[in-house]
C-alpha cells in the first residue's frame, strides 16, 4: 500500500530538489519554472508580503506533485493563491506523469496543506488555470470551479513561416503589412533586434518602460511597472541572466533605423514560446504603421525558423490574438472557502467573476464597457 504525504514549505530552498525533478517531467508553462517564480517572489512578491507555501505531495517518498502556492493577506482576509500571481498567464501545478487524481484526493491534498500552514487560510483563490496543458488534463479541474473571465490564446507553429503567414493572414492583410513596413523603412532599415548582451537588453527595456508608461499615462491608468520592485524583477529576468540557461525572458525589438519602435518580451519552455509583455512607440507618425504588428510578424517568423512548436499570446482579449491564434484555451478558477469569512467573500467574488466573464464574452457588452471606461478615463484626466 502506497504512503501519501503532503508537506508545506514556507521557504523555497527546501523545495528546490523536488521542484527541479518535477520541472523536467511535468507538462507546465514557463510560469511554473524556478527561473520565473523565484525572481518574481524575491522582488515583487516580498514587496507584497507574500509568504511562500510550496506544497509537495509525495508517494513513498517520491515527489508526485508540487503546487507553488503563496499566502497573501488583504485586510483581515488570508488567501492562498499561486505564487506566480497576476503575472502568470497560466497557473498550474507540477505533476509527475501518471499523477492524475480524482476530486476527492485533490481536495484531501489541499486540506492537508491548509492544516500545515502557519496561519489558517480563509480561502484558496486558484485563478487562471488551463483546463489542460500539453493535452494533459489539469488535475485541479476535478474540484468545483467556474470558468475564468478570459481565455488564453495560442497557435502551433510550422517551420515554413511564409506558409504560416498565408494560413493566418489574407492576401489583403499581408499586402497591408508589407506596405506599413515599407513606410516605416522611410525612417531607416527595419530589422529585428534580439538582445544578446546586457547593453542590448537594457536598451530594449528602457524603450519598453518609456513606451508602456506613456501609454498608461495617456489612458490615465495607474501602473506598477515603474516601481523599484518591478524594475528589479525585469533586471534580474531580462538582463542579469542573459545568455544563461536560467534566463527566463528574451527581449526583442523592432528597429526603424536606430530607433526602437516596438518591443516584445517572452520566454521559452518545453518548446512553447510565451509572450509576456509588449509595447510600441505612440508617436502618431509611427503608430499609424502598426509597429507592434510588424514586430509580432517578424518574431513569429523567427520562432518558426528556430523550430519552436507553440506560440502563446497569453490570456485576455485582443484583435491581434484572434488574427494569429487558432486555439482558444479555456481557463477556470477555483474559489474554495475554508472559514466563515472565506465563505462570505467567496460569494461576492464568484458573482463578480461571473459578471466579468459574461461582459467579456459578449459581442456587444464588452465593446460598450470599453467605450464607457475610456470616457471615464478622459473625464478623470
Amino acid at each position: 500500500m502506497s504512503a501519501l504525504t503532503v508537506e508545506v514549505h514556507r521557504e523555497i530552498a527546501p523545495a528546490l530538489a523536488a521542484w527541479e525533478e518535477l520541472e523536467q517531467l511535468a507538462p507546465a508553462s514557463i510560469y511554473q519554472t524556478r527561473r520565473f517564480i523565484i525572481p518574481r517572489f524575491d522582488t515583487m512578491g516580498r514587496a507584497r508580503n507574500m509568504t511562500p507555501l510550496i506544497t509537495i505531495v509525495r508517494e513513498n517518498g517520491e515527489p508526485r506533485a508540487l503546487l507553488p502556492f503563496a499566502m497573501e493577506q488583504a485586510g483581515s482576509l488570508r488567501s492562498v493563491e499561486f505564487l506566480g500571481g497576476r503575472d502568470s498567464n497560466a497557473n498550474l501545478g507540477l505533476y509527475a506523469p501518471g499523477a492524475a487524481a480524482g476530486g476527492g484526493e485533490i481536495s484531501k491534498w489541499l486540506q492537508l496543506a491548509a492544516a500545515q500552514m502557519p496561519e489558517r487560510p480563509d480561502i484558496f483563490i486558484l485563478a487562471n488555470q488551463p483546463e489542460s496543458w500539453e493535452e494533459t488534463p489539469n488535475p485541479l479541474l476535478a474540484l468545483p470551479h467556474q470558468s475564468s473571465p478570459s481565455h488564453c490564446y495560442s497557435t502551433a507553429l510550422i517551420a515554413d513561416s511564409e506558409a504560416f503567414h498565408r494560413e493566418r493572414l489574407s492576401s489583403d492583410a499581408r499586402k497591408k503589412l508589407r506596405w506599413k513596413r515599407k513606410k516605416l523603412e522611410e525612417l531607416g532599415p527595419v530589422s529585428l533586434l534580439t538582445a544578446r548582451t546586457e547593453e542590448e537588453a537594457r536598451r530594449i527595456l528602457e524603450a519598453f518602460f518609456a513606451q508602456k508608461l506613456q501609454r498608461f499615462d495617456d489612458k490615465n491608468i495607474s501602473s506598477g511597472f515603474d516601481s523599484p520592485q518591478a524594475r528589479a524583477f525585469f533586471e534580474r529576468c531580462c538582463v542579469s541572466h542573459i545568455g544563461r540557461r536560467d534566463a527566463s525572458v528574451e527581449l526583442h525589438a523592432l528597429l526603424a533605423g536606430e530607433r526602437i519602435v516596438a518591443t516584445y518580451g517572452g520566454g521559452l519552455h518545453r518548446g512553447r514560446f510565451h509572450c509576456m509583455f509588449n509595447s510600441f512607440d505612440l508617436d502618431p507618425q509611427l503608430s499609424r504603421y502598426s509597429p507592434g504588428d510588424i514586430l509580432l510578424s517578424m518574431l513569429i517568423e523567427s520562432k518558426c525558423r528556430q523550430g519552436v512548436a507553440m506560440f502563446d499570446l497569453g490570456i485576455g482579449e485582443a484583435r491581434y490574438k484572434n488574427t494569429w491564434c487558432d486555439r482558444t484555451e479555456k481557463m477556470f478558477d477555483i474559489i474554495l472557502p475554508l472559514t466563515a469569512k472565506g465563505h462570505a467573500w467567496a460569494m461576492a467574488e464568484r458573482t463578480k467573476r461571473n459578471l466579468k466573464r459574461a461582459i467579456k464574452q459578449s459581442s456587444w457588452a464588452w465593446p460598450l464597457a470599453m467605450k464607457i471606461r475610456e470616457k471615464m478615463r478622459r473625464k478623470a484626466a
